[in-house]
């Protein structure tokens, strides 16, 4: 499907962790997600792909171009210094297990996460790039 992003093999300083607003945003056709992602090695949290492969109402045709863009971005398990940093988050600070997951992701990789989710911004040592429409 010629997506406007780098292959796994092209890893730069383009490195980012696209959380999954910014993700449904671009899947919702947003051209300001579409300009943030373009041509950059997108990483993305195993929980963010749970989350994009089980939205409300995704159609099976809506799966299959999710799971073709994932294909072309690198998936992050819960590594155990993932996991560590989900409890020292959350327990630093009000915000859900999923959003840890994907702020600690970014945290250990030291990219910048990519969202439209201002909640990001009160985790401290994480670097979002907080984008507005």
């Amino acid at each position: 499907m010629g997506w406007n992003i780098k292959s796994k093999s092209a890893m730069s300083g383009d490195n980012i962790v696209a959380d999954t607003s910014i993700l449904i945003n671009f899947f919702n056709g947003n051209e300001v997600a579409e300009r943030c992602l373009a041509e950059r090695t997108i990483f993305v949290s195993v929980i963010t792909e749970i989350e994009l492969l089980c939205y409300p109402g995704l159609t099976n045709h809506g799966r299959k171009l999710i799971k073709e863009f994932l294909s072309e971005c690198i998936i992050i398990d819960l590594e155990p210094e993932i996991k560590e940093l989900i409890i020292d988050i959350r327990s630093k600070h009000k915000i859900k297990l999923p959003d840890a997951a994907i702020a600690a992701t970014a945290m250990k990789y030291d990219f910048p996460l990519f969202t439209m989710d201002k909640g990001f911004n009160k985790i401290t040592n994480l670097k979002p790039v907080i984008i507005e429409v």
